[in-house]
């Protein structure tokens, strides 16, 4: 009897550490979008103080990303030689230092030193944050939790927008920008001194070697994974982008326009936990994809036309983007845990090509056609496709006879 409830409490006592954990990831991450967004926040005072053109400073916010195309594979490696919370803290510490030499000088050359460290620190943190995430939720809520963490990424951008343009206009541009070192210098000590693997834990008595080897059924799943997560990512960034000029094109005062955006948006950081959630509690992942795919699409290619325009983009931010946490927890799904470090890499790589080359694609088609009508268009073949590859990855793991939940 004693032994079943010291075991029951155990098992209670890991319950309550995940969550846990959950939370200090997903506080600890916010800084990641904090950095991101620091010199978009400040934008203006940049361009007025340190004498950026409008084109260098966005090449200097899309430099961020750049790493990610080059280093997310050889990335995956690391986590045969180093603790994930070693990676994690590392990321972070890169994200603290270019943002510091970002604003060591105002030459864009010394700017663009600084942000594609933090570039580098970037993909280091979004490769392990998800990684170790699967690990305390694998087999259960996984969809729920990676939904939580990652809203962190817009609610750290959220949170640079509301406070970074203030902290300006007391401390300056580069006042501003410092907060966010000091917010990623603290996560890299608070990731350093409370994370734990929960493979320390008493009922779980091995460390899970990492390998760097796929079967071809996890290729498979894992290319599958990775494509559906990136034409969702793809697709969301071209709404970010184009949203905007498509409503004041139709008429839509700019105050207006921003302000059901900026609605929108809290409805997305609602809507991607929920999804998960309900996915999760009633083994709802294969309906709420498919509707939240053709909710997105649907309202995407409806928009540029001016009817309903409101609901459309509410649809959009409370439906639309709900199947995140099942697409993101898909990775987790398509290998086994002692190569997930290495796939991660794989996954990631093809995430960064995606997430840098829509944009430009969507941009192109902009200015050939002059309108938003091909651009969202565009954003709504994104959504379908981020579909099609959930729909093959489903197909692959029934082949392959996978348990796993999908």
């Amino acid at each position: 009897m004693s032994s079943n409830f010291k075991a029951w409490s155990i098992m209670n006592e890991g319950l309550n550490n995940r969550w846990l954990m959950l939370s200090l990831l997903f506080l600890t991450r916010l800084s990641m979008g904090f950095q991101f967004q620091s010199l978009g926040s400040v934008g203006p005072a940049l361009i007025s103080g340190a004498g950026l053109s409008n084109f260098e400073l966005g090449s200097l916010i899309g430099i961020f990303m750049l790493p990610g195309l080059f280093l997310a594979f050889p990335g995956g490696y690391l986590g045969r030689y180093f603790s994930d919370k070693s990676i994690i803290s590392i990321g972070l510490m890169c994200l603290c230092g270019g943002g510091l030499i970002s604003i060591a000088s105002s030459s864009f050359d010394i700017m663009a030193i600084g942000r594609i460290i933090c570039g580098i620190g970037f993909v280091l943190t979004t490769m392990y944050f998800s990684k170790v995430t699967m690990d305390w939720f694998e087999g259960r809520d996984l969809a729920t939790a990676m939904g939580i963490l990652i809203i962190s990424w817009p609610g750290g951008i959220a949170l640079s927008q509301a406070i970074h343009p203030l902290v300006s206009l007391e401390l300056g541009w580069r006042g501003a920008i410092s907060t966010a070192s000091i917010f990623c210098f603290g996560s890299a000590i608070a990731i350093y001194a409370f994370y734990k693997s929960p493979a320390t834990h008493e009922f779980q008595s091995t460390s899970i070697k990492q390998e760097s080897n796929l079967s071809l059924e996890e290729w498979l799943r894992t290319i599958l994974a990775a494509l559906s997560w990136a034409f969702y990512n793809a697709g969301y960034l071209v709404f970010l982008s184009f949203a905007f000029l498509a409503l004041t094109e139709i008429s839509v005062s700019t105050l207006t326009a921003a302000t059901v955006l900026s609605f929108c948006s809290f409805l997305i950081m609602i809507s991607i936990p929920l999804g998960g959630f309900l996915a999760d509690k009633f083994s709802l992942h294969k309906v709420i994809v498919f509707v939240s795919s053709l909710i997105a699409i649907v309202s995407l290619l409806l928009l540029p036309l001016g009817n309903f325009w409101t609901t459309l983009c509410i649809l959009f931010g409370a439906f639309g983007m709900s199947a995140g946490g099942i697409i993101i927890a898909l990775a987790g799904k398509a290998m086994s845990a002692n190569r997930r470090a290495f796939g991660m890499g794989i996954f990631q790589t093809i995430y960064f090509f995606f997430a840098a080359g829509s944009p430009v694609i969507a941009g192109w088609l902009y200015d050939y056609v002059g309108s938003s009508n091909l651009t969202l268009a565009f954003a709504a073949s994104l959504f379908f496709l981020a579909w099609l590859s959930y729909f093959f990855f489903i197909k692959a793991a029934k082949k392959t006879k996978s348990t796993l939940q999908v």
